[in-house]
């Protein structure tokens, strides 16, 4: 049902994605989708790929384990090509191989609903991620609330790990 979902709003939305300069992208283990869905996500990216606007990533069949995993076993099969690469690997390097490696770590991740966990989702790409959790469910968050969260999230002080200063 899920996967009939993704078709039918692909096929309704890739006209508005257009004309509002979006571009759609997919992250996740697509070769696994039914061919129907798959082939209907893969030309919506088509269709707005020239789009140069908002960047619309849609996780579909993704978790953050099974991407490092994945990410794992393709660093491994190039190691084995290329020894050499074992001993380049450090943050940057092993990121390439993530299914998100061409889109920035997000900045904020808004939890609706109270959950105060990140359930698996973009595991190694929210290291330094700011959480801004509201009781909010997902239906109802709207501008306001967006508003809220953004409002919040620009008084906090972003250290990137770094010890703060006194």
């Amino acid at each position: 049902m899920l996967m009939d979902l993704l078709v039918e709003m692909i096929r309704k939305e890739v006209n508005s994605l257009n004309e509002n300069n979006v571009r759609l992208h997919a992250i996740g283990d697509l070769t696994v989708l039914p061919k129907k869905s798959r082939s209907e996500l893969l030309r919506g990216i088509r269709h707005t790929a020239d789009n140069t606007g908002l960047n619309l990533i849609l996780a579909v069949n993704y978790g953050g384990r099974s991407e490092i995993v994945s990410a794992a076993r393709a660093f491994a099969r190039d190691s084995l090509k290329n020894p050499e690469l074992i001993d380049e690997l450090d943050e940057q390097a092993f990121r390439k191989y993530l299914y998100s490696a061409p889109y920035p770590d997000p900045e904020l991740m808004i939890r609706t609903g109270g959950d105060v966990r990140i359930s698996n989702f973009l595991l190694w790409q929210c290291a330094y991620t700011e959480l801004y959790v509201t009781d909010v469910l997902w239906p109802d968050f709207n501008r306001e609330c967006l508003v809220n969260a953004l409002e919040n999230f620009s008084h906090r002080e972003r250290r990137f790990g770094k010890v703060k200063e006194n």
